[in-house]
């Protein structure tokens, strides 16, 4: 019953691009880098990547030092996650059905026009908690038909031996805004305005926007557009239910957004404001040394090839993570939090690298955008209700330390009992294992 070797070969040389760029052939190189329609689409993805992390540095510190609601930001932020994961699953379907950089470019020309719209509000004194939550959950619904659709295009628009350079190539550039995003951010804010950060986001996205206009996607097969799209939703959970080894990715990313990325999320700030006594800057600093451990991190998987069971790799790594989570609890020193939020990053990074690869390639083509949603909405879907939860323990006379060092270790003892008791992590499908050769 099972195809699953038939396409080894194949996933092989995925892999192997992947981790080893320099061992492609020259002349693969130099077509990608020739192929038009892939390189407007890498110059969209600089100005979104950009404007993501800058856009929830600036919401953040918003929330925290004009409007004076640090207890709040969470649920600024748990707005934003909810449309997105209740909607992810449509914009799957949406991805797989219709044109992908359609949906990109309307998704990055709406949320255009909501920044400048923030800008002309925060001018007139308007921009308060209750209409900056509205605004939060219309970018949480562009959101969720966006990282779908820009998941899944690359296999449309890369030949097959180029896929592990383009997806490199994509990843690295993403890290690049993580890091470069909250350093201009934080120097907007601390030399210029929020009015002035708002219309820059603007101008980004409206530039990512005309990138997209410029991509030339191939077209699609029509084959599953006969079913409803109820339909195509729940064969999407079912196709990843069948599957034990996807099913224990899901829920290990389902594990890291909840203890994890939630309560960082909320700890970057509260920390700066409440630990540290600090600015905007100091939070800066901690943002950008995530992002840079975060480009560091992915470079590893460039220049090292790792080798063995990768999953496994991907899972020590995550280990090593919650040890990271736990000691950021414990510190009390501005330049102590950068270290160890670049040394998270870079750690970070290479796990979420190691099992997004994996999961892309255990996928069949047909059902890229419906698996990348649910891939996806596992890494945001319990986010929300983290990012809920932590102001309520902060109210309840719970310290951010405390709650970073509990969420940690919970993590940790969690991802030990996933890895130990699935035994498809220990054997995984053969198109996802890297053969190594000496």
């Amino acid at each position: 019953m099972s195809k699953k070797n038939d396409n080894t070969p194949l996933y092989d040389e995925v892999m192997r691009g992947v981790f080893t760029i320099h061992q492609l052939s020259e002349s693969a190189k130099g077509s990608l880098m020739r192929n038009r329609t892939f390189m407007f689409f890498m110059a969209s993805m600089i100005f979104t990547s950009l404007t993501t992390p800058m856009y929830m540095l600036i919401e953040s510190w918003y929330v925290v030092d004009y409007l004076h609601m640090p207890t709040m930001l969470g649920i600024v932020l748990m707005v934003t996650a909810i449309p997105r994961v209740i909607l992810m699953t449509v914009g799957g379907v949406l991805s797989d059905r219709f044109s992908k950089t359609k949906i990109m470019f309307f998704s990055d020309f709406i949320r255009f026009l909501l920044l400048v719209s923030m800008a002309v509000l925060f001018a007139q004194g308007l921009l308060t908690f209750g209409v900056l939550l509205v605004f939060a959950a219309v970018f949480g619904i562009l959101e969720a038909f966006y990282w779908p659709a820009s998941s899944s295009i690359i296999p449309t628009l890369v030949a097959p031996e180029q896929l592990g350079t383009a997806n490199s190539l994509n990843v690295i550039i993403q890290q690049l805004g993580m890091f470069a995003g909250p350093a201009v951010a934080g120097l907007i804010l601390t030399f210029g305005s929020f009015q002035l950060s708002f219309l820059l986001l603007g101008l980004l996205l409206l530039l990512g926007a005309i990138c997209l206009f410029l991509v030339r996607e191939p077209r699609q097969r029509q084959a599953d557009r006969r079913d409803s799209m109820l339909l195509e939703m729940g064969e999407g959970f079912r196709y990843i239910s069948r599957d034990p080894f996807k099913v224990s990715i899901i829920v290990t990313v389902g594990i890291a957004s909840f203890f994890i990325s939630g309560p960082v999320s909320i700890a970057f700030p509260t920390l700066v404001k409440e630990v540290f006594q600090g600015t905007a800057m100091d939070l800066t600093y901690l943002q950008v040394s995530f992002a840079a451990g975060s480009v560091l991190g992915g470079l590893m998987l460039v220049v090292f090839r790792p080798k063995g069971n990768v999953t496994l790799r991907a899972y020590a790594a995550f280990i090593l993570l919650c040890l990271g989570i736990v000691g950021l609890g414990w510190i009390d020193q501005l330049w102590h939090a950068v270290i160890i939020s670049g040394c998270a990053g870079m750690i970070s990074a290479y796990a979420n690298m190691l099992l997004l690869t994996v999961f892309q390639l255990s996928l069949e083509q047909d059902k890229l955008g419906r698996g990348m949603s649910v891939f996806t909405i596992a890494s945001t879907g319990l986010y929300p209700l983290s990012t809920g939860l932590v102001p309520l323990l902060l109210g309840s006379g719970w310290s951010i330390s405390e709650i970073l060092r509990t969420a940690g270790m919970m993590a940790g003892g969690f991802l030990l009992i996933v890895l130990l008791s699935v035994k498809a992590l220990h054997s995984p499908p053969a198109e996802v294992s890297i053969h190594t050769e000496d």
